[in-house]
């Protein structure tokens, strides 16, 4: 317990200790273009918003999806229960399964 404590204490002075440096060791140097919004690339060419792409956005959720699956996979695969391994190849049908479904989903919505 207390080399837990130890460790944990030296974390948190490491991170104060780096922050008051950076903050020691950075320049002073301010302008009116520093302090002023930040607001990225050129500005709008019209007043009438553009759509968001959606796939990126599908892209993103089958991503998590696939990566949860696989460390939930793993976690059933070297548990010590006597189902593990049937429970998790069923886990895997059941999100394979899934992520058919919302791809044939999103292929329908980009054709329509």
């Amino acid at each position: 317990m207390e080399i837990f404590l130890i460790y944990t204490v030296g974390v948190v002075l490491a991170v104060f200790l780096l922050y008051f440096i950076g903050i020691l060791m950075a320049p002073y140097a301010p302008d009116p273009i520093k302090n002023d919004h930040f607001e990225c690339g050129l500005p709008t060419s019209s007043s009438v918003p553009k759509k968001a792409n959606f796939s990126f956005f599908v892209y993103a959720i089958m991503f998590i999806i696939v990566d949860m699956t696989g460390l939930f996979f793993t976690l059933f695969v070297y548990a010590d229960a006597k189902h593990a391994s049937l429970i998790g190849a069923l886990f895997a049908v059941i999100m394979a399964i899934a992520i058919t479904i919302a791809m044939k989903e999103h292929r329908y919505a980009e054709n329509s």
